[in-house]
C-alpha cells in the first residue's frame, strides 16, 4: 500500500486530516496549559502561541497520529 499511488483525492484528504490533527493537537497543548484558565482567553492564546516549545510536541504528535490513523483506514480498507 505505496501513499504515492493513491489518487490525488486520497492524498488531499491525507493531508488535510494530518493538518486538522495538528490543529487539534495544538488546541489540546493549549487546553492542559495554565494559560487555559487565563482571565482574557484569547490574549493569553495569543501569548502563548508565539512560544512554541510549549505546545510543538502536541502539535507533531497530533499530526502524525492522525496521518498513521488514515493510512491504516487506507490499509485495511484495501485489504478487503
Amino acid at each position: 500500500m505505496n501513499p504515492f499511488r493513491w489518487t490525488p483525492e486520497h492524498r488531499a484528504a491525507w493531508i488535510i486530516i494530518s493538518l486538522v490533527g495538528a490543529v487539534a493537537g495544538f488546541l489540546f497543548a493549549f487546553i492542559r496549559s495554565p494559560f487555559f484558565f487565563a482571565p482574557e482567553g484569547w490574549r493569553a492564546l495569543e501569548a502563548w502561541f508565539w512560544s512554541p516549545g510549549l505546545y510543538l510536541v502536541w502539535v507533531v504528535a497530533g499530526f502524525f497520529a492522525t496521518a498513521l490513523f488514515f493510512y491504516l483506514a487506507q490499509l485495511f480498507r484495501s485489504t478487503n
